[in-house]
């Protein structure tokens, strides 16, 4: 099979004449009926930690570069939430985690006794997986879940027909053999494949789910399947192979010594990933999206997030604006680098258009379909506000322009004004000298805001009357 990478892009005019969804499926005559849908999902992954985006110098990611080079660089995509668990709320179901109280990852304090945290019964079954499962896709899931810990919130009771990974915030990557005992006593460094524990492990954790990622597509390569690969790299705890640190034994820093090997280790996964589908002849028709959960946390895991402001759990652009590319060889024209302000919450709705599944009233959805952007159809989307709420801080922003307000719950709250599109670090606050845009993304914030359900559990103390601790509520 020709190397997708030197395709040549189809033309815009011929694309331009197309549809979105099922429309885009014909027009491959080879293709199968629906596309593939695979999404790579990196964990802490700073702006400038890879290759493309020209921040770094010491970064190397040719194959998430490749990826980029094949379809579109999303230059301003963003996510829901500067945090891991929100951030997976909000792409998994479609919608800002807010509307159902998702607001913070999953900690000591609750708002009121009883409160089991994690997705809410009645919205276990609001999640990509379980809509395309119904769809009649083959769905798995590999790597890093981040939701309650009752096993009614784990993958596979929620519509993914295989799970392989863990349910938590971070897990050690030498794992080692795990005995029952051991995995009820640690569960975090614990690998289940849906139920089951896997007490045979010795790998390092971003290969092992880069090879259960492979097995997936070879063994559905013959029907239509939607893959969903959160790899726990490059959060902590910062451990690499001796292999891949000795690739950067010149860097002095040790904690940048690591993240580098780690970073170079899961860029060899997805490109592992890419060639497994070009191997079974899939490429052409498989959508790939690849983004990272939330910004990179400098004096954390050493990740870099130039030339952005800020860091993890902020939500300057540090924190929310992240690498986000998207490929579909064949369909979305190549060499594409775009500045419209794109959010994971427009990949369900675009994936959905791509396979000709009918998006459902009931789901609710916050995102747009991005395909006719893609293909050219349509010159940039319409001009909309992008929201976020960590209880602590807020922020929205519109096409041109982006208010922060670092201190959401003090009695004299500060806001600060950014032209964003033409000020990417926020280096200049415009409060004082467009009033009248404060006022203006205030209100529509505010109108936002009170349409959601509050924060139902954090980390943050004083955040609620009462606290409880989580463990006794989410018990395995």
């Amino acid at each position: 099979m020709k190397n997708i990478f030197k395709k040549t892009a189809v033309s815009m005019t011929v694309l331009a004449a197309l549809g979105s969804g099922a429309a885009f499926a014909q027009s491959n005559e080879q293709s199968q009926a629906q596309p593939n849908v695979v999404i790579l999902f990196a964990d802490d992954l700073g702006y400038a930690d890879v290759g493309y985006h020209n921040s770094s110098k010491d970064v190397e990611t040719p194959n998430i570069d490749r990826l980029a080079a094949s379809g579109v660089a999303l230059t301003s995509g963003y996510v829901t939430a500067p945090v891991c668990g929100p951030s997976r709320a909000g792409i998994t179901s479609g919608r800002y985690q807010q509307r159902f109280g998702f607001h913070n990852n999953t900690g000591p304090f609750v708002r009121e006794k009883g409160i089991v945290q994690g997705t809410p019964d009645d919205m276990l079954n609001n999640n990509f997986g379980y809509y395309f499962q119904q769809a009649g896709y083959v769905t798995g899931m590999v790597g890093k879940h981040h939701d309650g810990k009752q096993r009614k919130f784990w993958p596979h009771h929620r519509g993914f027909d295989e799970f392989y990974g863990f349910n938590n915030g971070a897990a050690n990557y030498f794992i080692g053999p795990v005995n029952k005992e051991r995995a009820a006593q640690k569960p975090f460094s614990s690998m289940y494949r849906n139920d089951e524990l896997d007490d045979n492990f010795d790998e390092y954790l971003t290969d092992r789910f880069g090879t259960e990622a492979i097995s997936f597509i070879k063994r559905h390569k013959d029907a239509p399947f939607f893959l969903y690969v959160p790899f726990n790299g490059v959060h902590g705890p910062l451990q690499a192979t001796d292999e891949d640190l000795e690739r950067y034994a010149h860097v002095e820093d040790e904690k940048r010594r690591k993240l580098l090997a780690m970073n170079y280790n899961l860029d060899r996964n997805v490109g592992r990933i890419m060639d497994a589908l070009d191997e079974q002849e899939l490429t052409e028709n498989t959508i790939v999206f690849f983004l990272s959960d939330n910004g990179g946390k400098p004096k954390g895991n050493a990740s870099y997030n130039l030339p952005l402001r800020a860091e993890k759990g902020t939500l300057w652009d540090g924190g929310i604006r992240v690498p986000f590319t998207v490929s579909w060889p064949g369909t979305i024209p190549a060499g594409q680098t775009i500045d419209e302000p794109v959010i994971s919450l427009d990949i369900l709705p675009t994936m959905a258009a791509a396979a000709g599944i009918e998006v459902k009233a009931d789901w609710q959805l916050d995102g747009v379909d991005l395909l006719p952007l893609f293909t050219g159809k349509e010159k940039q989307l319409e001009n909309r506000f992008l929201y976020w709420n960590t209880t602590l801080a807020a922020a929205i922003r519109d096409h041109d322009w982006k208010l922060v307000v670092p201190n959401l719950r003090a009695k004299r709250k500060t806001y600060q004004l950014f032209n964003i599109s033409n000020d990417i670090s926020e280096s200049v606050d415009l409060a004082d000298k467009h009033p009248e845009q404060v006022e203006r993304l205030k209100a529509a914030w505010e109108a936002w805001d009170a349409e959601n359900t509050p924060a139902l559990w954090g980390w943050n103390r004083g955040m609620f009357p009462v606290e409880t601790n989580w463990r006794n509520l989410n018990s395995l």
